[in-house]
This record gives C-alpha cells, sequence and structure tokens, in this order.
C-alpha cells in the first residue's frame, strides 16, 4: 500500500560548488512483505560528471522524527551529468513504524568513495525476453550481446520496475554476467518482490554497464525501457465436478412392495481454470 512519501527536500550537503543539484523524482515508498520500501530516481542536472556515487535515504515515522538511515549504492555505476541513477532500500524497522521517507545524493563526508569522471562509450544490446509478474515475484530475464570491439569486463544488469504513475517501485541488478567479449551473447535473469496489493509494477526499464577492458574505465549504461510487465496466475486447473448426478430414485409405486430404482448417472467431469489467471512461461 502506497504511503505518504516525500522525495527531493533533503539537501544535497557537500555540493555547493556544483552548478546545478541532484534531484530526486519518481519516488516510491510502498509496503513490500512486512517492511517499506522506499525508491526513487535521481537526476543528475550539477554540470559534474559522476563515477563512484551513493545515496543517502532516511526513513521517517508520522511525527517526522528519522527511524533509520542507510547510506546504499546506486544500481549503476555512473551518474553522469544530464543522467539517472535509481535506488531501492527496505527499512529494517517493521511498516506500522514508518510512514515516508527522504533521500539525496550522498555527500562527500558521507561517501568517500564519491568518484567524478566520465564513462566511455560501447556497443551492448540489452533484449528483455521475459517480464512476469505471478502474485509478489516479478521476474526480469534478458539477454546481453557485445557487438563491439573491446572485452567488457564485470557487466552488471540494472532493472528498474515502475508503477502506472512512473515511479519506482522496486529495483534490482544482476552482476553474476561473466565478461563478455566481442559477438559474446549473455543471459540475465532477476526476481524481486513487490507489494502484494495497491501499487502493481507496470513497466520495467532494464540498463546494463560494466567496464570496458581497453582503457579500463566505466562504459555508458545502454538500455532497454519501457517493457510492459506481464500479471499471471497460477496454472491450478481443477476438476469442476459438474457432476449433476441424476437420480431416478423417485419412481416409488404404492404396491406392497416399494421398488423404488434409485440410478445414478454419472455425469462427464468438465477441467475447467479455477480462475482467469494466466500462467507464464520463462
Amino acid at each position: 500500500m502506497k504511503k505518504f512519501l516525500v522525495g527531493g527536500l533533503f539537501a544535497v550537503v557537500g555540493l555547493a560548488a556544483f552548478a546545478g543539484t541532484c534531484n530526486v523524482s519518481h519516488v516510491g515508498f510502498n509496503t513490500i512483505g512486512s517492511h517499506d520500501t522506499a525508491a526513487g530516481q535521481v537526476d543528475n542536472n550539477s554540470g559534474v560528471n559522476i563515477l563512484e556515487h551513493k545515496f543517502k535515504v532516511a526513513f521517517l515515522n508520522d511525527n517526522n522524527d528519522v527511524v533509520e538511515t542507510k547510506t546504499i549504492n546506486g544500481c549503476l555505476r555512473s551518474l553522469q551529468d544530464g543522467s539517472s541513477d535509481f535506488f531501492s532500500t527496505a527499512a529494517s524497522a517493521s511498516a506500522g513504524d514508518t510512514t515516508h521517507s527522504l533521500s539525496r545524493l550522498a555527500n562527500f563526508s558521507e561517501d568517500p568513495s564519491f568518484k567524478i569522471g566520465t564513462t566511455t562509450s560501447a556497443d551492448l544490446s540489452v533484449t528483455t525476453t521475459n517480464i512476469a509478474r505471478t502474485g509478489t515475484s516479478l521476474k526480469v530475464a534478458g539477454t546481453v550481446k557485445n557487438n563491439g570491439d573491446d572485452l567488457i569486463t564485470s557487466p552488471a544488469v540494472c532493472m528498474v520496475a515502475r508503477d502506472t504513475d512512473g515511479n519506482v517501485l522496486v529495483v534490482g541488478k544482476d552482476d553474476s554476467l561473466d565478461d563478455i567479449d566481442t559477438g559474446v551473447t549473455r543471459t540475465f535473469s532477476v526476481t524481486m518482490t513487490v507489494p502484494s496489493s495497491g501499487t502493481t509494477p507496470k513497466t520495467v526499464d532494464v540498463y546494463v554497464d560494466g567496464i570496458d577492458d581497453n582503457n579500463d574505465k566505466v562504459i555508458e549504461p545502454q538500455s532497454d525501457l519501457d517493457n510492459t510487465v506481464k500479471t499471471c496466475g497460477t496454472a491450478t486447473t481443477t476438476a469442476t465436478a459438474n457432476a449433476t448426478e441424476t437420480s431416478a430414485a423417485a419412481t416409488s409405486s404404492s404396491t406392497p412392495t416399494d421398488t423404488a430404482t434409485s440410478t445414478t448417472i454419472p455425469a462427464a467431469a468438465t477441467n475447467t481454470p479455477a480462475a482467469t489467471s494466466t500462467p507464464c512461461g520463462g
């Protein structure tokens, strides 16, 4: 269930020298399981190209008291000027103790690994082959192919699930892929937990980045955007015994020998799906 949420109000302390700002947009705050999850998109309009970075997320209660704070990695390796990165994190406290969140880019003192620099171009093609939700599970699978001339090391795939308003529900990441040489295709798959009711994931954006082995630089993320989520049901087929057994027992003649012949005629059991749910493969 979506609750009151706040985004972009946490000041970006320590970035005063930047010409612009890094704003938080498309904020999501939803109960997933027994905990609230804060999620969002961070847009870099600072005029500065950022590589390594983290985000700071504060969970608050209905009195606006801070319940806990977390410093987390973004879904991507870079946050270049004019681009975006994405995040989601669950509160440690139970959902009843948190009502909204604040988030921002972590400042220099909070993130000693913070690094400024530019990415390099790459020629990767990302193809999403399956996006299916069954209950609270959202599976995203696909392939990444290296069409370029350089080996891509440590590739990672970022998945951003959005609701009907385009807000971020949750992000997932698959960084288990092997290095991708020229002409090679790798597969990826991640299953994310989504809200059980209320806000439904509508689309998923998929990004991939990595390191160009030729110059040891982070590659610019390649993407496959706005993929529609297919909602699936459990493939349960039940034999509905429409077996309307017709009983011919009602013919009893009023003679001393009441011969009430009870003849049961079994009906054909028609197998019908339990609901209008659609099973999904993949």
